[in-house]
């Protein structure tokens, strides 16, 4: 028996070791779960973006778990333990207020799906590929700026997790994998109009043919969950009349990631088959000035 007066040093040495120890044995577990959910995530799921997502949230979960067991361990050396729990949950509310909102962001996005690892998305008028999804920052591989067509920059943009809330978030990608896109085609009024919309349909139609299939299905796919209206896939050509020419502007679907093969494809296509026609011209900003001389009596 010890004596009385040794008791509470004695409880307190007891406490401080379950703490220690206790920590201890928390961060091999955590680190036991986290390498073990790895590994059954590489056997059972194949779908690289599904893999990342999850193994995100557990990582998030586990975090926030292991952390919570060790305030709590480390509190009952305190004589109250509430206050100091209720003084601590504060003071971290108020100091860390935007690390933890970033840390809320990262739960959000995983849990709604709002993005994945590969999407390309744009937020907060910044656009780019998810190349990653940390506790504090969602990474972008640049897109834009002053590069055109949506073709990446190779700037890393860092944009911390608590920007999706109260913002929108434009996804690509997600769900139905392709964007609807047009390109402008000015001729003449002298031009043979049903000649050039059938050359843009015809060009369009090429480029599209290969994966319109998917996309529809897709489409419909999205239909089964959401209230999607009916629209046509297929290349479509629109007729505009303006002061100078006629405007032909064809709108097709395309992988928002290839915008600009699409394009250069199109365009290239599309001037080959008018040069081998005589009845469509090109229309451009010119003037014509007529000169006419005054005769002299």
């Amino acid at each position: 028996m010890f004596p009385s007066g040794n008791q509470p040093q004695v409880h307190w040495f007891s406490s401080h070791a379950v703490a220690v120890y206790g920590t201890i044995g928390l961060l091999v577990l955590s680190g036991v779960l986290y390498y073990s959910y790895l590994a059954y995530l590489k056997r059972s799921v194949k779908n690289r973006n599904e893999e990342f997502r999850r193994r995100n949230a557990f990582k998030t979960l586990l975090f926030i778990g292991t952390a919570a067991i060790i305030t709590v361990l480390w509190a009952r050396l305190l004589q109250h333990t509430g206050t100091f729990l209720g003084i601590l949950g504060a003071g971290l509310a108020v100091a860390l207020r935007e690390p933890l909102l970033s840390i809320a962001g990262r739960v959000a996005i995983l849990a709604g799906h709002m993005y994945s690892l590969g999407d390309r998305i744009q937020l907060n008028q910044m656009s780019g590929d998810v190349i990653d999804v940390g506790f504090f920052y969602t990474r972008l591989m640049e897109i834009g700026n002053w590069i055109s067509a949506d073709q990446a920059t190779c700037r890393i943009v860092q944009i911390p997790n608590s920007q999706v809330f109260g913002t929108a978030i434009f996804n690509y990608t997600q769900n139905f994998s392709y964007i609807w896109d047009e390109i402008k085609l000015p001729i003449t009024y002298s031009s043979n109009l049903e000649a050039a919309s059938d050359i843009l349909v015809q060009t369009g139609g090429e480029y599209t043919r290969e994966f319109l299939k998917g996309a529809e299905s897709q489409l419909e796919q999205l239909r089964r969950h959401t209230l999607v209206p009916e629209f046509d896939l297929k290349p479509t050509v629109f007729l505009k009349i303006t002061d100078n020419w006629l405007e032909l502007s064809m709108r097709y679907v395309v992988d928002p990631k290839q915008r600009r093969n699409a394009s250069n494809f199109i365009f290239r296509e599309t001037f080959k088959k008018l040069r081998a026609r005589q009845d469509v011209q090109i229309a451009s900003e010119t003037m014509d000035l007529t000169v006419q001389s005054k005769k002299v009596a």
